[in-house]
């Protein structure tokens, strides 16, 4: 009996041991942890989407970012901007470059509580070539003067469309050594343009003078490049007057839109051969001022070296033949031609001595 209740004691005393591995005592009370709410961002960022248009090769858009205070006090609002590659900021937004790449810390004006700040900026392609149709994103998040930012919000940028765009021209004479070149350019696309290049591919002789013409490199030196910024609707036709100095005939010249990649159209492209007129070709010679070399008298009747100018000889043969005399004084003309100064009172004295009657 005893062997058994000391059995007994010694399985209630193990379960004893084996109840605070399995459950704790109901005094030593666990809480459960419960989910932080989120701290919602004081400042936040919003940005709007960026069209780029204008320099084909180069082209710009507007951002538009806001900078909005949620909190009940005025505070300094700053915003993150981070742009693809291909992009950078050229203006605006008091932007600076941050510690990660593609990244700007832009703003830091005071907002008041409930308020905004609008900042414009200005972005710019920096592709190496040309882009057409392209959409890229980009991000902005707001920010504190402590460095608290929210979550990115993303805005779209896109790049010009590609379309088409119909170029003709005709050239007029050359004149003075200029001629004229009328560019017709007609957007036969479905949207407005925001800028196209006209280029001009000119030999040598040839030289644009009007409008301005720039050597950007991108022609080899073999002609230039005509910007035209400004807005073309879809359907409207643009006139461009160009003048050209001209050194010289047999000249072709080439007139085309830029970029080559930009239109889906063929007719973008035109050929002109300098045209003859007035002034065309090379330039007239004129008349030389010089008159021609008067024939050297021969020494026969080249009056000597000793002796005054006097008419020369073979004039007395033309003097008038008027009575009865007019042989003899012919004659004695040319007698006194022939004697010289000398003899002058001699002969003349014989002349009056000489009978004029039968």
């Amino acid at each position: 009996m005893t062997h058994l209740f000391r059995a007994g004691a010694l399985a209630a005393a193990v379960a004893l041991l084996a109840l605070p591995a399995l459950a704790p005592p109901a005094s030593a009370h666990i809480p459960t942890p419960t989910p932080t709410a989120a701290v919602k961002p004081t400042l936040i960022a919003r940005a709007s989407l960026v069209s780029l248009s204008g320099d084909p090769w180069r082209p710009s858009g507007s951002l538009e970012v806001s900078v909005i205070n949620r909190g009940k006090a005025a505070a300094k609002g700053f915003f993150v901007l981070r742009l693809p590659p291909g992009l950078d900021v050229t203006s605006g937004g008091d932007c600076r470059g941050a510690r990660s790449p593609r990244t700007w810390i832009c703003g830091g004006t005071e907002v008041p509580a409930g308020g905004r700040r609008e900042y414009p900026l200005t972005l710019r392609s920096t592709a190496a070539k040309p882009v057409f149709g392209v959409q890229k994103w980009g991000s902005v998040a707001g920010r504190d003067a402590a460095g608290d930012t929210e979550s990115p919000t993303d805005f779209r940028i896109n790049w010009p469309d590609r379309t088409s765009l119909r170029l003709r021209a005709t050239a007029s004479p050359v004149n003075d050594g200029s001629m004229g070149v009328t560019a017709r350019v007609q957007n036969t696309g479905t949207f407005a343009i925001g800028g196209y290049s006209l280029n001009v591919v000119t030999p040598k002789g040839v030289q644009v003078i009007w409008p301005l013409c720039s050597d950007s490199g991108r022609m080899a030196g073999v002609g230039c490049e005509i910007l035209r910024s400004n807005v073309l609707k879809a359907g409207a036709t643009e006139t461009v007057h160009i003048r050209l100095a001209v050194i010289g005939g047999g000249k072709i010249i080439r007139v085309y839109l830029a970029p080559t990649n930009r239109y889906t159209n063929k007719d973008t492209s035109v050929t002109l051969h300098v045209p003859g007129g007035g002034g065309g070709g090379a330039p007239t010679t004129p008349p030389s001022a010089t008159p021609s070399a008067t024939p050297t008298p021969s020494a026969t009747s080249s009056p000597s070296a000793s002796s005054s100018p006097t008419t020369p000889a073979g004039d007395g043969a033309e003097l008038p033949r008027t009575g009865p005399a007019g042989t003899t004084y012919a004659l004695f003309g040319a007698a006194l031609l022939a004697l010289g100064p000398a003899c002058y009172c001699c002969a003349a004295a014989s002349a009056v001595a000489e009978p004029t009657g039968p």
